[in-house]
Order: C-alpha cells, then sequence, then structure tokens
C-alpha cells in the first residue's frame, strides 16, 4: 500500500515548491511561521534551495527527499524550508555566498543548514544517497549536523558568527579609483581573447555557456575590431549549429556538457532565449549575416508559441527531464527518425546529422543537428541542392509534430517581472527592426502585465501566477522592466512606456542605492536579511548594477535629466575599482562606463511612422544604431505638443517637409546636418563607434 504524504508546499504557487507538496519531509515555504518554530523548539533549519529546470534539484528530491528514512532525519532534527531561487533570488544570493565562502564553490539544489536566527553554519549543494565521489551521504550529513547541534553548540555558533560577520562586510569592499574606460576595455577584449576557444566558439572548455553579456561587448566592438567580430561570429555560429540549439521547435537548451556545443543539459530559460533572440538578431542585421538573423526569429517564435501565457506574461523555464529521464523529449535514434519519414526524407536526415547506429547522446539516442551541408548531401545522394533542402525542410516539420506527441518536460509557468522585462526588451527591438509586428505586439502585451501589476507604492511584483503574486522585487526586475520599457519607446514612439519607465526609476532607484553610490541588489524597504547582495559582475544574466547603468543613460539622453546622469555616474564609480581589475567579468557595466566617459548621443527620427521615408530612415537606424544612442521617434507629423513636454529632443524638429520624414544624429549637444538619405544615416551610425575621444560632430 502506497502512502500518500502532503506538506505546506502543495498550498504555494510556485511550481517548484508544489513539485515537493507531497515529499514525505516536513516542508514549510520561507517565513514567520517556519522561523518562529525553530526559535521555539531551538532547532536548526534545513535550508534548500532550488529551482524548476535544476535537474540534479530533481535527483536529490527522487534520492532523498522521497524517502521516507532520509525524511524523518529531517523532520526529527531540523526544520525543514524549502525556496525556489527564481522567486527568492535574495534568500540565494545570501545562502549562495555563505556556501562558497565556506566551501569555494556552490551551486543547486544549494543545502544550507541554519541556527534559528538563520545564520548560516554549514552547507554544500547536491549530497548523494550513499558516500560518493568523496562526498558523504546526506544522512550522515544530516545526522553529523544534529549531532554538533547538540553536542558542540558552542563551536556551532561561533562559525554561525564568523560566517555571518563575513557576509554582512561582503558589500563593504574598497570600491573606487580612477578609471580609464577606453584601457580597461582593450584589457577585457585581450582577456577574452585569451580564453577563446578557436576551434570550437565560447569561452574556456566544458560545460560551455552562453554568456551574452560578453558576445554583446563583442558585437558593439564588431565593426572596429575585427579581432571582436571573429570571436563573436566564430561563437554565434558554433551555438546555432550544436547541439545546444534546438533545430526543430527553435530557442537554446541552457548549456552545452561538452566543448563543441554538441550535447545540451536540456532545460530551456526564458532569459537565455530572449537574450539570445536580441543577440542573434541584432548582430544579424548589424554585420549582415541572414542565417543569425534567421535562429532570432525561430527562437522568438518559440517564445511566443511555447512560453507565453494568455495573458501576456512569458514563462520561467521548460524541464531537463520528461518520463523522469533527461532530454527524453529531445532525442532522437535513427530507428525513431526511419519510423517518422518517408524513406527519402529519412536518407536525407540521417545523412545531414550524421546519425549512425551510435549515438551522441546517451546508447543510440542522439541530439539532432545539421553537420554537413545540403550542397555535399545533394552530391552524395544524386540529387538537386532544391530537392535536398525541401525534403530537410519537411522531414523537420515532421519530427517536430511527432516530437510534440510525446511526453513533454514540464513548464514552470510562474512569470518574473524581471526576465520578462528582458522580453519585452528583446521583442521590441525585433519587432522594429526586422519589422515584424507580431514581436512588437507581444512585447506591449507583456509590458502591460508587468505594469499592471505593480503595488501602490511603485513597487515591481516579482512572481505570479494563476492570480497569485509571491518573491520579492530585486533590483534585476526594476532595471529590466525599465529597460524593456524605454526599448519598447524606442519602437513604437508611444510616450506611455517612457513615462513608466521613468516613475519606476525615481520610486524604486533611491531604495536601491547606497550612500556612496553604490547599487544593491535588495532594496532597503525589503525583507529583512543578513546581508544585502552587492554585485557588478556578469553572470548567466548581465550585471543588474549594469543594466540599471544603461537604462539610467538612455533616460538622461531622451528626457534630458541630469539627476538621472548623477545617480549612474555615482553607480558606475562606485565599482570603479572591480572594473580596473577585472573588466572582462563586468562588460555590462563597462560599456556603461564607456558611455559615461564620451558625449551623450541620439537619434531623432521626425515622419509619420506610416511614411515609406520614415521606414526606411529607421530601416537604417535599428539595423545600424549603436549601443548607447537612444532613439527617438515621432509618433505622427506635426509631433504632438503633449509628446515634445514628454520628449524635449522633439523641441523645434516638430515638421518634416512634404512627407519626407528627417533624422537627426546628435552628440554632445551639437547635431549632424538633418538627413532623409537612409545610406547617409547608416553610414553615419556606423562611423560613430569608431569617434571615441573625437570632438562632436560640426552642428549643422
Amino acid at each position: 500500500m502506497t502512502t500518500t504524504f502532503t506538506n505546506r508546499l502543495a498550498r504555494e504557487s510556485s511550481p517548484y515548491l508544489r513539485q515537493h507538496g507531497h515529499n514525505p519531509v516536513g516542508w514549510y515555504p520561507w517565513g514567520e511561521e517556519a522561523l518562529l518554530r525553530a526559535r521555539i523548539e531551538d532547532r536548526p533549519i534545513f535550508l534548500s534551495i532550488g529551482y524548476a529546470a535544476c535537474h540534479w534539484c530533481h535527483v536529490m528530491e527522487r534520492e532523498s527527499f522521497e524517502d521516507p528514512a532520509v525524511a524523518r532525519l529531517v523532520n526529527d532534527y531540523f526544520v525543514p524550508i524549502k525556496v525556489d531561487r527564481e522567486e527568492r533570488p535574495d534568500l540565494d544570493a545570501v545562502y549562495m555566498a555563505a556556501v562558497q565562502a565556506m566551501t569555494g564553490s556552490g551551486g543547486w539544489p544549494l543545502s544550507v543548514f541554519l541556527t534559528p536566527d538563520c545564520r548560516p553554519f554549514f552547507g554544500g549543494t547536491y549530497f548523494p544517497p550513499q558516500r560518493r565521489w568523496g562526498t558523504p551521504a546526506f544522512s550522515e550529513v544530516l545526522l553529523a549536523v544534529a549531532n554538533a547541534w547538540q553536542e558542540r553548540r558552542r563551536e556551532v555558533l561561533a562559525s554561525a558568527a564568523g560566517i555571518a560577520a563575513q557576509l554582512a562586510t561582503a558589500s563593504e569592499r574598497p570600491t573606487r579609483c580612477g578609471l580609464d574606460a577606453d584601457d580597461a576595455v582593450h584589457r577585457a577584449l585581450e582577456t577574452l581573447s585569451a580564453r577563446f576557444d578557436a576551434d570550437w566558439g565560447g569561452f574556456g572548455g566544458a560545460p560551455k555557456f552562453p554568456t551574452p553579456s560578453r558576445l554583446f561587448f563583442l558585437l558593439h566592438r564588431a565593426y572596429a575590431e575585427a579581432q571582436a567580430r571573429d570571436m563573436l561570429a566564430r561563437t554565434l555560429d558554433a551555438m546555432a549549429c550544436g547541439g545546444m540549439y534546438d533545430w526543430l521547435a527553435g530557442g537554446f537548451h541552457r548549456y552545452s556538457v561538452d566543448e563543441q556545443w554538441l550535447v545540451p543539459h536540456f532545460e530551456k530559460m526564458l532569459y537565455d532565449n530572449a537574450l539570445l533572440a536580441r543577440l542573434y538578431g541584432e548582430a544579424g542585421l548589424r554585420l549582415d549575416n541572414p542565417a543569425w538573423v534567421a535562429v532570432a526569429r525561430a527562437t522568438a517564435d518559440y517564445l511566443l508559441r511555447e512560453m507565453r501565457g494568455a495573458e501576456g506574461g512569458f514563462f520561467s523555464s521548460t524541464d531537463a527531464d520528461s518520463g523522469g529521464r533527461e532530454g527524453a523529449y529531445f532525442v532522437w535514434t535513427v530507428a525513431q527518425v526511419r519510423e517518422a519519414l518517408p524513406r527519402e526524407q529519412a536518407e536525407v536526415l540521417i545523412a545531414l546529422c550524421r546519425l549512425g547506429e551510435a549515438g551522441n547522446f546517451e546508447g543510440d539516442s542522439a541530439v539532432l543537428r545539421p553537420q554537413r551541408s545540403m550542397d555535399e548531401i545533394a552530391s552524395e545522394l544524386r540529387r538537386e541542392p532544391s530537392a535536398v533542402a525541401e525534403d530537410v525542410a519537411a522531414a523537420r516539420a515532421t519530427l517536430l509534430r511527432a516530437r510534440e506527441l510525446r511526453e513533454r518536460p514540464a513548464t514552470d509557468d510562474k512569470r518574473l517581472a524581471g526576465w520578462n522585462g528582458m522580453a519585452v526588451w528583446a521583442l521590441a527591438y525585433l519587432g522594429a527592426a526586422l519589422p515584424e509586428p507580431r514581436y512588437l505586439d507581444a512585447a506591449r502585451a507583456a509590458a502591460r502585465f508587468l505594469l499592471e501589476r505593480r503595488s501602490a507604492e511603485g513597487k515591481v511584483v516579482r512572481s505570479w501566477r494563476n492570480g497569485a503574486e509571491s518573491g520579492a522585487e530585486t533590483l534585476e526586475d526594476v532595471a529590466w522592466v525599465a529597460a524593456g520599457l524605454i526599448e519598447l519607446y524606442q519602437a513604437d514612439a508611444n510616450t506611455t512606456w517612457l513615462d513608466a519607465a521613468r516613475a519606476l526609476v525615481a520610486a524604486r532607484l533611491p531604495r536601491y542605492q547606497g550612500s556612496e553610490g553604490e547599487l544593491l541588489e535588495t532594496p532597503n524597504d525589503g525583507p529583512p536579511l543578513l546581508m544585502r547582495p552587492r554585485s557588478p559582475f556578469d553572470s548567466a544574466i548581465p550585471s543588474s548594477v549594469g543594466v540599471m547603468a544603461h537604462a539610467l543613460l538612455d533616460l538622461v539622453a531622451l528626457l534630458d535629466d541630469e539627476g538621472l546622469r548623477a545617480a549612474a555616474e555615482r553607480a558606475v564609480t562606485a565599482e570603479s575599482a572591480i572594473l580596473a581589475r577585472a573588466p572582462e567579468a563586468c562588460t555590462t557595466l563597462l560599456e556603461a562606463a564607456v558611455a559615461l566617459a564620451q558625449p551623450p548621443q541620439t537619434l531623432v527620427v521626425v515622419g509619420d511612422p506610416q511614411w515609406d521615408s520614415t521606414r526606411r530612415l529607421l530601416a537604417a537606424a535599428w539595423c545600424n544604431r549603436p549601443d548607447f544612442c537612444p532613439l527617438a521617434l515621432s509618433p505622427s507629423v506635426p509631433v504632438p505638443a503633449e509628446t515634445v513636454g514628454v520628449v524635449p529632443l522633439f523641441a523645434g524638429r516638430e515638421r518634416a517637409p512634404g512627407g519626407n520624414a528627417l533624422a537627426y544624429l546628435c552628440r554632445g549637444g551639437t547635431c549632424e546636418r538633418p538627413t532623409s538619405d537612409p545610406e547617409r544615416l547608416a553610414a553615419s551610425l556606423r562611423s560613430v563607434s569608431d569617434r571615441s575621444g573625437e570632438e562632436p560632430p560640426t552642428s549643422g
């Protein structure tokens, strides 16, 4: 007879927490009920932090948290608390820093033991059910920690006090120095070049992550620096041709487990796909590579098709596992391909992907990826290349339909504010630049979703699912929502988005900026923590500090608000020592430092968006506009007075003569002669990247 357990997590909104709602472990969500019990009963807390798409989180659940004997140990000696790191990145940052300080490494699942007042004293990541790889069994860890709490309490409390003191001072590092931004850029390029894998693209060895912040940094230097252009192109080509890219459905998996981008870790994250859709689209348009644009479209289509809720918000992730096996939804055997496809199509696909009886994943299963050219296959099979291409397209569509009949990976359908801000930022750009109206419509819907869920005090709601709000606002949320709204204004000329971005920054920025100008990851009106995390470093997601600095500088240029410029300067200056010491680790913030060192630049396009002349200028602008050159687009001609009131850049430029749109490229308070010639505008925009350190252009 099977015993069914139910614990408090079954009532939570987070899919990750709900997955543990029937463990025999008596889990609590993080909150006063659990913390009060720990204090009253003088019990240590066992804190487990993970997320829905985390493969090893599922492994530890199956091996340990579903085991009644292990659960009995947890329940007898601890107050067990489970946290979804995506809902509470603030808690994750604090206790990840603690485990890294204790062990020198970190990851998920994160397993931390706390005193009743929430100070960590022991921790690690995944613990196996039996001793393995030099790691003790989880049950051994539980008994050892329980024994230490009961028999060596003084030592435990001393350790907890020391770690808490270390965490409390973690953000109080020396921060300021004189920063030469151009020199820092040069050194960042040198370091990235030294770490670059010239054979397979990317940086370092296995496992390989896409690291979009580094690739955007290279893209923004691709016109002027051949080395940056080559590193970018090699990496984008390798990722798109590798197994990390879902060749059938579009979109990218989390990372590659090998150095060749062959076999992915199969979860898909909203943040990866939003950032990479924008990256491939922008790189493809700027560097005239249609193949990259096609990858951007396929990735954006995947987001709209599989990752969007009915109200317009985007889901967080899909799992790596299905049917209890990692990658089962995505991989194919030769037999499965032959069963699904007509004979000729099957032979073409098998040849194109080099499928043999031995797979490239587990057993005879393989990740589908083209490894030969269409011309090579056509010659081998003695067929016309166009016929081979038609067969490949038909085979991909058929296999995708067949795949959709399999058991799908679980979807974490909570909507996270910061990640949705990234989606707005990416889709607004793609919608305007390609152009593709449905991407722009999706960006508007997601922006409305975010704005409708702000609190009365102006706080961003971190997480939403089925009407339930949860989590705690972080700098990531404020920075990316602001960035998305600013990009959306530039895409559709609706000042509603710009007003909303300005109001959000005005309400929330003071809550994150410290006395020295530094930006912290949590607000001073947020939940109490042992420390307020602070980090200018890029990770899988660009640094929130850097993204906020970018948003502030865009608002400065569009709104002529010098108060916001001062806030951006203070934020960058506060991290100048880190930027000088490790610029390659902070490329998002480094680019803000570069922009601060140069005269501000803006592009104003005056013309009705329906005019052909306006469309031609905008096509040139979106394909060539450099970073930190915000675009102000008039909603109609003459420019409405309310628009001029919000965006001072239109003052004196309300009209475009004879139905012919005009573009004004301005730098440092002076402007080039207005032009209606798209080619001239494109040439001027491309030259901006080479002008750093020069005098502003002559006023026209």
